[in-house]
């Protein structure tokens, strides 16, 4: 017969108070209940656990060797308990995510601050690279959760998609490019313009090439490198134009150290977007997460 967890509690309480009656009154039972389930507990050691005297109860030699596995028991139950708080309340845990580039470096330092100061005790893992790297990360289980900046195709059904916000990339030169002089572009002036790109699998590159592609235009490559910060640099030192995030380079055009003429190109638009398990599934540090995003 297998031990009930509750009726090692019992034992404990009848052991600690000496008398079934006002063990019943602590546990909120009556004392039948508690006579049952010390009983039940007695059956399946094959001992009887208890004596009785005039003022009570007393343990058996059997039931003093049973009181210290009933402890520890005690013990690992509240243990448990207290786990299970911690993680509800997030005094614990760990938040597990990857972004790609601009969403990790314009949107998620904020939004980490953020979480970071609510939840002290959550440790942060958060890696990043361009979009396809990302979701290889997710998809190779080495995150819960990836924030991507661009159209993923073939998403398995056990995945689910949920846009969080919108960006617009902008064509970015430096102030001695020759477009710097021009406040606003038509697209068939981009004909043909040395154009700085990110890296293959990179949201940011697939959208705009897509736009380009819609409108008949085709530039010249000038150069590839990886990450926001690079081609901005590259941009900065006279290499040629590039389509980067809004967000990703408003300091620098705040700065003068690059310009964004207006560009009348359908499709520059592009959801942000969270994909994940569904909710069930993640963690609470993830799941409570999500709210600082959304």
């Amino acid at each position: 017969m297998a031990i009930n967890p509750d009726h090692l509690l019992t034992f404990i309480r009848v052991a600690r108070l000496g008398n079934l009656s006002t063990a019943a009154g602590e546990l909120n039972l009556t004392q039948p209940a508690v006579s049952n389930q010390i009983k039940l507990l007695t059956q399946a050691v094959g001992e009887p656990l208890l004596t009785r005297h005039r003022y009570g109860v007393r343990l058996t030699p059997a039931g003093e060797g049973l009181l210290p596995y009933a402890m520890a028991t005690s013990r690992a139950l509240e243990g448990a308990r207290q786990y299970a708080a911690d993680l509800h309340g997030l005094n614990l845990g760990t938040l597990t995510i990857a972004a790609s580039s601009t969403i990790a470096a314009t949107i998620l330092p904020g939004v980490l601050a953020a979480y970071h100061a609510r939840f002290p005790n959550v440790v942060l893992h958060v890696q990043q690279g361009n979009t396809q790297d990302v979701m290889d990360l997710l998809l190779g289980q080495k995150c819960e959760l990836a924030l991507i900046e661009g159209p993923v195709s073939g998403l398995p059904l056990d995945l689910k998609q949920q846009v969080f916000r919108r960006d617009t990339l902008r064509l970015v030169v430096a102030p001695g490019h020759p477009f710097a002089a021009r406040t606003s572009l038509s697209p068939d002036a981009l004909q043909g313009v040395g154009v700085i790109w990110r890296e293959p699998g990179s949201g940011t590159r697939e959208v705009a090439k897509r736009a380009l592609e819609r409108a008949g235009i085709q530039t010249r490559e000038v150069l590839t490198l990886t990450g926001t910060e690079a081609v901005k640099e590259a941009v900065i030192s006279g290499l040629g134009a590039a389509f980067l995030s809004e967000a990703s380079v408003r300091r620098d055009v705040d700065a003068g150290r690059l310009l964004c003429p207006a560009l009348e190109l359908p499709g520059l638009e592009r959801d942000l977007s969270i994909v994940s398990a569904e909710e069930e599934l993640l963690s609470r540090a993830v799941r409570v997460f999500f709210t600082f995003l959304v």
